[in-house]
């Protein structure tokens, strides 16, 4: 797309960049896949838009050959079909601290299975949750559990369905970890997880909680943002709370 003032404004593609950063270095194609080691008919393919298959070795070396900086580096990763977020802000552990305590609804942020930090009305919802070694742990072992989730039935099969879920996502990582200290530390955990249930997250995001200190019901909805390497969990008010 072409302007008056004789400037060129492209959508970004594969080939004009991979061409920008050898013409920067002055190379010939030969010099650009001498130095890449990669075969020359490789970056003649890549510079006419043809589809050709770059493994990710070969990625990484066509872009320490050409690349300035890390941004360079992940524009060549996402141009190729293979994005890197890692480079993307995200706010502190700080500024999320400093988020809850301003937010009058319950909100909590979690990091994998346990939390990194809570406000006061998450704490009043759910007592015992986030002081608890994860959340799971304090589904299946803390008796508050079963105070306040006048479901907990169906919320600790969700859970117990989440972790084989996540055992399957990061085979090897801390939820197995979690499922074997439960396994043998509580029979209904061990009942639920052999009932083979499978969930990838909570089907239903309203929640329904008991508050011993008030006698009432409430009805939350759940609503997880990724945020800062984790998630900021909002409990929103529904029409249905009382």
């Amino acid at each position: 797309m072409q302007f008056d003032d004789g400037v060129d404004v492209e959508i970004p593609t594969m080939a004009a960049f991979v061409k920008r950063l050898r013409l920067r270095r002055k190379w010939t194609q030969r010099q650009l896949s001498e130095h890449a080691h990669i075969g020359l008919g490789t970056v003649q393919k890549l510079e006419q838009g043809d589809k050709v298959s770059v493994g990710d070795r070969a990625l990484t070396a066509l872009g320490d050959a050409m690349c300035f900086d890390e941004h360079e580096h992940a524009h060549l990763r996402a141009l190729a079909g293979r994005p890197d977020f890692s480079l993307g802000e995200a706010a502190s552990a700080a500024d999320m601290v400093t988020l809850l305590d301003r937010l009058t609804i319950p909100a909590a942020w979690m990091g994998g299975w346990d939390f990194g930090a809570a406000n006061d009305p998450f704490r009043a919802l759910f007592p015992g949750m986030v002081e608890a070694k994860s959340m799971p742990h304090w589904m299946f072992g803390d008796p508050r559990a079963k105070l306040v989730l006048p479901d907990w039935h169906f919320d600790a099969l969700v859970i117990a369905g989440v972790l084989r879920h996540y055992c399957a996502v990061e085979p090897g990582g801390p939820t197995g970890d979690i499922v074997r200290e439960l396994a043998a530390t509580s029979g209904e955990f061990r009942r639920m997880w052999a009932s083979g249930a499978v969930y990838v997250r909570r089907p239903d995001v309203e929640r329904r909680v008991w508050s011993p200190s008030t006698g009432t019901m409430r009805v939350v909805r759940e609503s997880r943002i990724p945020a800062a390497s984790g998630w900021l969990i909002l409990c929103l008010p529904t029409d249905g709370e009382n």
